[in-house]
């Protein structure tokens, strides 16, 4: 028990510091960094377009053109949702509208603590080591750089990283429906998230089983859940087929075209397979780049091969929520999409920042417990 308060005082501090190091490093940034000239304007056009609020500017708008009634359909809403809520509180301004992203980006580190405590336990059958696990997990996560820059700004990928970790700390505490409700909010955070209703499914049919269960909690629940935070867009296009025609076919024929940015912008468009070498990570400005990180990236893929082939299912589910979405924009790749950048790596790069620690103790695991086995055979071999 010692242990277990040491390690949630390491968290603590870890919070604390990450957080502290949040305000310094980009509290001081009083500028629109990198696609903030999109969400943090849409967000407050969400207040003044779709809740008729006509709030004074702190800040002025960005330089885009149309950018006074743009209200970023190319995304699902949640993440303006949350920006609007500080905007609305702090008034329009950058500390506003990047405090979501900063108290996620704290928040993840505990979600990261718990959600690997929690996948220790499942895959090795004790508690014994369970924290350490945590506390590994989290460190991870602290030091992710994607995350690091992607949560520090008011950008959409910090809102993806952190409710799909969450929906899968609930999967792995046997919640099942609390994990839909969270998919759901993932899903109506980008819709790079949508491809997890595959491997939810999966889960769902492994709980309940049948067809009906399946379609109700694997389906039809984080989809209401999408759908109750889309009615205020519906209201404002007027219907919901001019809501389906506008935001939602239109965020998937938009993320198949090139376009994002110009083809000649080479050093800033990477490939979903650079990404495991961070080719080309994408410049924000003010001397922040979207890097990966390549060590984790590869051994995750190891990982994943090695728990596969023990066929671990827990591990192997919680794998795939990360290589879906990649296997996601390889897809829109090979689609048509050539504008990819480094930055989506935080959609999934939490999810794989966990993985790698429980499944390392897994595989260590089976490594050591068949030695002696090895041993044994190779002494009585004629």
């Amino acid at each position: 028990m010692k242990l277990r308060y040491l390690l949630y005082v390491g968290l603590a501090v870890m919070v604390a510091v990450y957080t502290y190091e949040t305000v310094i490093t980009f509290g001081g940034l009083n500028t629109y960094i990198g696609d903030e000239v999109w969400y943090p304007t849409a967000a407050y056009n969400y207040l003044k377009l779709i809740f008729h609020l006509n709030l004074p500017m702190q800040y002025p708008y960005s330089n885009e053109n149309n950018i006074q009634t743009y209200i970023n359909p190319e995304h699902p809403p949640l993440g303006k949702y949350l920006m609007a809520i500080s905007i609305l509180a702090l008034g329009y301004r950058p500390l506003a509208w990047r405090i979501p992203s900063w108290t996620l980006g704290s928040l993840l580190l505990v979600v990261a603590f718990f959600t690997g405590d929690r996948l220790y336990r499942k895959v090795m059958g004790d508690s014994n080591l369970s924290g350490v696990a945590g506390i590994l997990a989290s460190l991870i996560v602290a030091s992710d750089p994607n995350l690091w820059v992607l949560h520090g700004i008011a950008m959409l990928e910090i809102f993806p990283a952190f409710f799909t970790l969450l929906t899968l700390y609930f999967i792995v505490a046997d919640r099942p429906i609390l994990a839909a409700l969270t998919l759901g909010l993932d899903m109506a955070s980008k819709e790079t998230s949508y491809v997890l209703i595959l491997p939810f499914l999966w889960y769902i049919g492994n709980v309940y089983g049948g067809v009906l269960k399946r379609a109700v909690y694997g389906l039809g629940v984080p989809v209401l859940t999408y759908g109750v935070l889309s009615i205020p867009i519906m209201w404002y296009y007027g219907s919901f087929t001019a809501w389906l025609r506008n935001s939602f076919l239109h965020q998937l024929s938009w993320d198949v075209q090139n376009g994002h940015i110009s083809l000649t912008a080479i050093s800033q468009i990477s490939t979903p397979w650079d990404w495991f070498l961070n080719i080309h990570p994408f410049f924000l400005g003010n001397g922040l780049y979207a890097n990966t990180d390549p060590v984790v990236l590869i051994l995750a893929v190891a990982l994943t091969v090695t728990v596969m082939m023990l066929r671990d299912e827990i591990l192997t589910l919680f794998s795939m929520f990360a290589w879906t979405v990649w296997l996601g924009l390889v897809l829109v790749y090979f689609l048509g999409n050539h504008t990819l950048f480094s930055f989506y790596v935080t959609d999934f790069s939490p999810v794989l920042d966990v993985f790698v620690v429980p499944a390392s103790f897994k595989v260590v695991n089976e490594v050591l417990g068949r030695i002696p086995i090895v041993i044994s055979w190779k002494l009585r071999k004629p």
